[in-house]
């Protein structure tokens, strides 16, 4: 039976940059990090090879009981970035995730000052099918 979801790792082309974007701009915090590290292929798909990352794990503020992200650049073999940085959300694969957060409309203003996100939609009310209402923003 499952108790929680425990991670979710996402493959990145720099971590040096998508450290300066989860932890500078989204304020989560590493909880601990690898660097030149040797691992088994087989552990994260390479069968057979030795293979070498660097990894950074973060959560939120609230990080007790709670999902970790894990951000990995393979180094050897390197992360292949076939169709940029992201896909259309149609794509296979993991195509978002989502956090809670103190101010939706806070988070919304301090992306777009960057310049550089592109956003899906801007802050909107959502109500679930329970009844409850919770404000999204979605964005890549």
């Amino acid at each position: 039976m499952i108790n929680r979801l425990f991670h979710v790792c996402i493959t990145v082309a720099d971590i040096e940059a998508a450290l300066q974007f989860y932890c500078g701009v989204l304020e989560l915090k590493s909880i601990g990090a690898l660097r030149n590290e040797k691992a088994p292929g087989a552990v994260l798909g390479f069968p057979g090879q030795e293979i070498e990352i660097h990894a950074n794990h973060l959560v939120g503020k609230n990080n007790e009981n709670a999902t970790v992200i894990d951000l990995i650049e393979f180094v050897s073999p390197k992360t292949v970035v076939a169709a940029g940085p992201t896909a259309p959300l149609n794509h296979a694969g993991i195509n978002r995730m989502a956090f809670d957060v103190d101010s939706t409309d806070a988070i919304y203003e301090k992306l777009k000052m960057r310049g550089d996100i592109v956003f899906l939609c801007e802050p909107q009310v959502v109500i679930a099918p329970t009844g409850g209402k919770f404000k999204i923003l979605t964005f890549k």
